[in-house]
């Protein structure tokens, strides 16, 4: 936005002064939801995606990431859930294969209903990030400044991505 010399807050236009629009404001209040979903939608797809669907095999269960799953699955699990994940989150087997360990982990983010809890997520952000991009004023759209197309458009190319 600096390069192309969008300025930090301007007045349209015929307007008053309380009708300023920040453009930056804006665009930070739709991009950092949107890279977050982006980031949440990442670590799922670790998780649920195949090889073959995502392009690579997931590590984040055995890497020992602090990812959105795990994250929310120990908010999400028991005691004994609990203490299943902390035995086996970040352990590997030496061949490097998927080991007993990262499937006790899957079991119980399948058990505390992870895929629901991500769908629900997944779809409120989405109408969350559209009604933020729906708060770009009409003058700024016209002045050519912010487009909700072009935010419209991010969202629209990672919504219910699955690689």
């Amino acid at each position: 936005m600096h390069m192309c010399h969008i300025p930090e807050s301007y007045t349209p236009l015929n307007a008053s002064p309380s009708a300023t629009i920040y453009p930056y404001a804006l665009a930070s209040d739709i991009l950092l939801p949107l890279g977050e979903y982006f980031q949440i939608q990442d670590d799922f797809l670790d998780y649920a995606g195949t090889p073959e669907q995502i392009g690579k095999v997931g590590t984040d269960i055995v890497d020992n990431k602090c990812s959105w799953c795990i994250v929310t699955a120990i908010a999400l699990a028991t005691p004994r859930q609990r203490q299943i994940l902390e035995e086996n989150y970040g352990k590997k087997e030496e061949d490097g294969t998927i080991g007993e360990q990262e499937r006790r982990v899957k079991e119980v983010y399948d058990a505390v209903g992870l895929r629901k809890r991500y769908a629900e997520y997944e779809e409120s952000s989405y109408w969350r990030i559209l009604g933020l991009i729906e708060r770009i004023p009409a003058e700024a759209e016209w002045d050519g400044v912010l487009k909700r197309e072009m935010f419209t458009n991010f969202l629209q190319k990672i919504f219910k991505r699955t690689k």
